[in-house]
């Protein structure tokens, strides 16, 4: 049986949650307390241990990343988050592997949701919370590129407009039309930028999002540079949930 606690602070979006997984998952998951701030969520986990944390972000005395900062050296337990942020939900579930849930709770969305994470068992991971908590604050809007003879460049992430493969080296492609190469490789730095609007269009692509001015069906992007990148087939489904989500849409 997989004990889990709901720190929540609006009562009926509780009991809605409560009631959901009681009449779903009665002989798999039993919530064994609820609080409703921070500092009694704390000593709620510390006093239950629970596997399992419904945590909302945005709490009576502070925010939900306060009780996972708690926790950030310390943790077995894995976190769906419930709340009413709205921005990063598919970023939040791609990139970062959190299982993340917009309120008002939908129950078929939380079914999918708790079935994933009975399938995995995972634990709270750190350092993709730090990430996610970085995107949603914006804490970070520079990144150092080492240069070949021992030299850093510090370049505005948002001047980033793709970073491309090139064997174990990254090349970092400007809005300034400049192009820093450094010996890290894409996934290294596809991990440091998790916090930041990037996707992996392609194998050796990673893309500033931010930059895209068109779209087209075949797949090809067109850049805020004018320069022209395509995205793979493979990629193409995740990419356009992605793109609607970043943007007001009337498909």
């Amino acid at each position: 049986m997989i004990s889990a606690v709901i720190i929540e602070d609006e009562n009926a979006a509780y009991l809605h949650l409560k009631n959901i997984l009681e009449r779903n998952y009665g002989s798999q998951l039993t919530i064994v307390g609820h609080e409703t701030g921070v500092e009694k969520g704390i000593k709620l986990i510390n006093d239950l241990n629970p596997q399992l944390v419904f945590l909302d972000i945005q709490l009576q005395d502070g925010d939900g990343f306060e009780i996972l900062d708690h926790f950030s050296n310390s943790s077995s337990f894995e976190v769906i988050f419930t709340t009413g942020l709205r921005d990063y939900k598919e970023k939040a579930m791609d990139y970062f592997a959190f299982y993340y849930l917009n309120k008002p709770i939908q129950e078929e969305q939380l079914i999918a949701v708790v079935d994933k994470f009975l399938s995995k068992q995972s634990a709270f991971n750190t350092d993709k919370y730090v990430a996610f908590k970085n995107q949603l604050e914006n804490k970070h809007h520079k990144i150092s590129l080492p240069m070949n003879n021992g030299d850093f460049i510090l370049v505005d992430i948002d001047d980033i407009l793709y970073c491309e493969a090139d064997g174990s080296y990254t090349h970092f492609h400007t809005i300034d039309n400049k192009v820093y190469t450094t010996s890290t490789n894409l996934k290294k730095v596809e991990s440091v930028l998790l916090q930041a609007t990037f996707f992996r269009i392609h194998r050796s692509t990673l893309l500033n999002l931010k930059h895209i001015v068109q779209f087209n069906h075949t797949g090809e992007l067109v850049l805020s540079n004018k320069k022209k990148l395509m995205v793979s087939s493979r990629n193409k489904t995740n990419f356009l949930r992605i793109l609607k989500l970043m943007n007001y849409s009337v498909s």
